[in-house]
């Protein structure tokens, strides 16, 4: 980690290089900078937290968030695992196919692909 101009630097390997004030890495980490926060959700304990993720980011996909092209798309998606999600016993292998699917598209959004990537590691754990 090096010093300049009264920030740091982080360097990872030869391609890769992250500058800021703050940097949170982690299970529950937040980084605050001036009026940004970003958060990393906790994983979800049962399958009622899962499916409740799965309806929130149905709702974000359906108001086209920035940085989603073709967000009706991955909104279907996002609904097809929670239809899944919905079921008595849901299956692990249709759900991780579609959240991994879901993962393609929203991958440039932090929020949503720390979501996701908390409702596939819940979906790992749970089923």
């Amino acid at each position: 980690m090096t010093k300049r101009n009264d920030k740091y630097q982080v360097e990872i390997g030869r391609s890769a290089q992250i500058s800021g004030s703050q940097i949170a890495v982690g299970h529950g980490a937040r980084a605050s900078a001036g009026k940004a926060h970003i958060g990393v959700p906790a994983p979800a304990q049962d399958l009622d937290e899962v499916r409740n993720a799965l309806r929130e980011i149905v709702e974000q996909l359906r108001t086209g968030p920035p940085g989603v092209e073709n967000a009706p798309a991955f909104a279907a998606i996002a609904a097809s695992a929670q239809e899944e999600a919905q079921k008595a016993k849901p299956s692990k292998a249709v759900l991780s196919g579609l959240l991994d699917a879901l993962m393609a598209g929203v991958g440039k959004v932090a929020t949503l692909a720390g979501a996701v990537a908390a409702i596939q590691h819940a979906v790992s754990v749970l089923l």
